[in-house]
């Protein structure tokens, strides 16, 4: 991601609109899929972005704005990330730069909050393999795609410690059976006709996170939806720096959007029949100070979810981050269309 030079809101505000820039295309769910080979034609996923990655992009620019206020001042400790929420207006497109405008909504000593517009040219960059030029910078840019309100707090001493039973126990007699990566890769499209078409794809190109899904068919059994949940362990698939405690953050909120309105399809029946799935809004917390959401090199986190409602053919979905000393760190919420194809005749699959 790159800076760009500031805005100013209109003539009469003096308040900069601070302006950042992707540089590499995001990731594209299914894309990598060897859908030849089995005789399938490609489905039209056109260049439809993963969602995250313009979620966390538009974070990670609201980020370093406080982070570079904080470095210029003698405030002490730094700020960081306690919760995100976003609303996805349009599908972002992978070949093309995101282009971040953040605002200040209200700054404060120990809270801090940033407005952030995700927008994207309304043509195809000049490079759109990546990496973006410069001058993409310079197209013209339609509707936002994504808008994102991020808060910020200082870390402070905590005076008690109270959480739910962690997954590492409540599991243990499924988790106790292999080790995390010995269970199947996260599938790139967790949508159960692809899977019997694509058995053995492994996780493709999926950034940052290893990731791999626990087996929770036998647990699940008999249970009512909102009693059913899956479990994935992640971990970084390279280092990332211990004092960029935010981007850390983010990698938790970027995991937790994987597949996961995909799966509820698959529980309510519609694997094999799945019409549209995308999220409508996401926003996600953080319990404790950001500090405790730092990855270590090898350290496999477990994200714990689940679909409290189904109604008006809109899932909700919690999912819960869990350290792997068993801390709950942070909790996501969606809210996201799920339909089968049969409710609309002749809809093409879309992912």
């Amino acid at each position: 991601m790159v800076r760009l030079p500031d805005e100013t809101l209109s003539v009469d505000s003096q308040q900069p609109v601070q302006k950042f820039m992707s540089r590499q295309p995001a990731w594209v769910p299914g894309l990598e899929l060897p859908w030849d080979t089995v005789g399938i034609t490609l489905p039209k996923l056109g260049k439809r972005a993963y969602g995250a990655v313009v979620y966390a992009q538009a974070s990670l620019a609201a980020t370093r704005v406080v982070e570079q206020e904080d470095d210029s001042s003698e405030n002490g400790s730094r700020r960081g990330i306690h919760s995100i929420h976003a609303v996805f207006t349009n599908p972002g497109l992978s070949d093309r730069p995101f282009i971040l405008d953040v605002t200040e909504v209200t700054s404060s000593r120990s809270f801090s909050t940033r407005l952030v517009h995700a927008r994207q040219s309304t043509q195809p960059s000049s490079n759109p393999s990546g990496p973006f030029p410069d001058s993409d910078a310079q197209a013209p840019l339609g509707g936002p795609c994504l808008t994102s309100i991020i808060t910020f707090k200082r870390p402070v001493p905590s005076p008690g410690d109270i959480q739910g039973t962690p997954p590492q126990e409540r599991f243990r007699e499924i988790l106790s059976c292999r080790k995390p990566d010995e269970w199947d890769p996260c599938p790139q499209v967790d949508i159960d006709a692809l899977k019997v078409h694509f058995p053995d794809q492994g996780h493709g190109a999926f950034p940052i996170l290893d990731m791999y899904k626990v087996d929770m068919t036998a647990s699940n059994e008999g249970k009512t939806l909102p009693e059913r949940k899956e479990l994935i362990y992640y971990r970084l698939l390279k280092p990332l720096p211990r004092e960029d405690v935010n981007a850390h953050v983010l990698c938790h909120a970027f995991e937790a959007d994987r597949n996961g309105l995909l799966m509820l399809g698959n529980h309510l029946g519609y694997g094999h029949d799945l019409g549209f799935a995308t999220s409508l809004s996401y926003s996600f917390y953080v319990h404790v100070n950001a500090e405790e959401a730092v990855m270590g090199d090898n350290d496999w986190w477990i994200q714990e979810v689940s679909w409290p409602r189904f109604s008006a053919g809109r899932g909700a979905m919690e999912s819960l981050i869990w350290s792997p000393q068993g801390k709950h760190v942070a909790t996501g919420y969606q809210d996201g269309i799920v339909l089968p194809m049969t409710t609309k005749p002749g809809r093409e699959t879309k992912l």
